[in-house]
């Protein structure tokens, strides 16, 4: 390693996690959005798509089956599913939507969640017909668990459903302690892990958990995961083909015929990568990431962290107070420094947002000198015209 990659990262080891990917023009502090994949998820990914084009896309899946497969059973294991478990989809969102069709629930069930559930989820609820039932939760946006036990116990829900880490700050919740609770009352939990695959210990005891493959684990875009615990899988009101080949485990058959496979090749890798890594090193060091991010930009003039410094994920919200523009922000951090963020609008978390907030994701190559980049951009005010 050279002096100055030395000085600008302290910890040896994540510099070579940066070094696997693409060099880029600034800091990347935007992995809750999309991460950035490594040469050899990159490569997987084109290899297979060339392979398609010179053999045709059925035959090239066939060849790819033992790489994909392998790559659901390492998926499955970090979701805490038995591989037949663990079907492949398009997207988080194409992942609930399946899970709502199929699942056993009497029309107008209710669903009960958090103020803090992200907005296009309700939007998918009141769509199929479910309404919604807060959830009491504590001074940080975690569901309440002892309020939740008297839930279970008085007025069950047909479904708790939980987004494990939220898109619009860092706010973690309990899973696996809430699952714990609605197993005893009977009562199946959700988690919308799309935030959180990769990201926080996703192995939590859920009946079923969605995600995506672009974020955390830094697999390409277009595609995602459904996973489903196995007491659940003959309750299932799954729809047959004349297509699905014999023996197709249930959970499989929510898979699309039409498939972005060479996405699902990248995945493979991507995850393969994660384990290399070490799931719990990732999630320390991400931890520490968001600790780090926060304490740096805790007295910043103009800008408020919204969450507690100690809060375990790297995800960070900026709520401005001096009259920013954050698209306007947002942008100047691009073109100017190379710095690139999101801007979390309300409609993220509609039941508990009231103004947009500045997300800032990095991943574990986060250096000291990409946080001190961030601050030194945000000294610079951009305010909304009058």
């Amino acid at each position: 390693m050279d002096t100055a990659r030395a000085d600008r990262h302290p910890d040896h080891r994540w510099p070579d996690w940066r070094d696997q990917r693409p060099e880029a023009p600034g800091p990347h502090l935007d992995h809750a959005a999309a991460g950035r994949s490594s040469r050899a998820v990159l490569r997987a990914t084109s290899n297979h798509a060339q392979l398609e084009a010179q053999l045709g896309g059925y035959v090239a899946e066939e060849q790819a089956r033992p790489v994909i497969e392998a790559g659901r059973a390492a998926l499955a294991g970090l979701l805490g599913l038995p591989t037949d478990g663990l079907a492949f989809v398009e997207n988080a969102s194409a992942a609930l939507g399946r899970l709502l069709m199929v699942w056993p629930l009497p029309d107008g069930a209710p669903i009960a969640m958090v103020p803090s559930e992200w907005g296009p989820n309700l939007e998918a609820f009141a769509r199929h017909g479910f309404p919604t039932i807060e959830l009491a939760t504590d001074g940080a946006g975690r569901v309440d668990l002892a309020s939740l036990e008297t839930r279970l116990a008085t007025a069950p829900p047909a479904v708790v459903h939980l987004t494990q880490v939220a898109s619009h700050r860092g706010l973690v919740q309990p899973v696996a302690a809430a699952a714990r609770l609605c197993r005893a009352a009977g009562v199946p939990l959700w988690v919308d892990a799309a935030q959180a695959v990769g990201h926080v210990d996703t192995a939590t005891g859920a009946d079923a958990i969605y995600g995506t493959s672009r974020k955390w684990l830094t697999g390409p875009r277009g595609v995602g995961m459904l996973g489903i615990a196995e007491p659940w899988w003959e309750r299932l009101i799954v729809p047959t083909s004349a297509l699905t080949p014999d023996g197709t485990p249930v959970v499989r058959m929510l898979e699309p015929g039409e498939a972005h496979v060479a996405g699902r090749v990248g995945l493979s890798v991507a995850v393969r990568e994660h384990l290399d890594a070490g799931p719990a090193d990732v999630r320390r060091r991400l931890t520490e990431v968001g600790r780090i991010t926060r304490e740096t930009l805790a007295d910043l003039p103009g800008w408020q962290v919204v969450d507690a410094i100690d809060t375990p994920c790297a995800i960070t919200a900026l709520r401005p107070t001096a009259g920013q523009d954050l698209i306007a922000t947002r942008g100047r951090l691009i073109h100017d420094h190379h710095i690139v963020t999101t801007v979390a609008g309300v409609g993220r978390a509609p039941r508990e947002m009231t103004t947009p907030f500045l997300r800032i994701s990095p991943h574990v190559d986060c250096s000291p000198a990409d946080l001190a980049d961030l601050r030194a951009a945000l000294t610079i005010p951009t305010r909304a015209p009058r």
